[in-house]
């Protein structure tokens, strides 16, 4: 008996995945918790969320006031987790450096 070429090279294909099948757990997993309901916004996020109804309320449609308030105090977290890690003084930026020479300008004389 013969095995066709396909199924064996189909075969070939799946063997490095078996270990990673075989290692998958086959609980299921536990249901999702609900999410914890959000915290009130803090008093900072409310008076800039105020200064911007202050400055540009006139442009608001019904709703924008809450949603300007949620972007603040979600702002406002994320600048909180940032200032939470502390950088050394060896810690910099990434930047790339290529010295380029500038390129020669036509009839330029030497």
């Amino acid at each position: 008996m013969t095995t066709p070429r396909r199924r064996f090279l189909g075969t070939l294909a799946a063997v490095p995945l078996a270990p990673g099948a075989l290692a998958l757990p086959q609980t299921t997993p536990p249901p999702a918790a609900a999410s914890p309901s959000p915290s009130p916004p803090s008093p900072v996020a409310e008076a800039l969320a105020e200064v911007a109804r202050r400055r540009y309320g006139a442009h608001f449609d019904s709703g924008d006031s809450e949603a300007v308030l949620k972007l603040v105090a979600e702002n406002l977290k994320a600048a909180e987790r940032l200032q939470a890690r502390r950088l050394g003084n060896a810690d910099e930026p990434v930047t790339v450096f290529a010295a380029r020479p500038r390129p020669a300008k036509s009839g330029a004389r030497r």
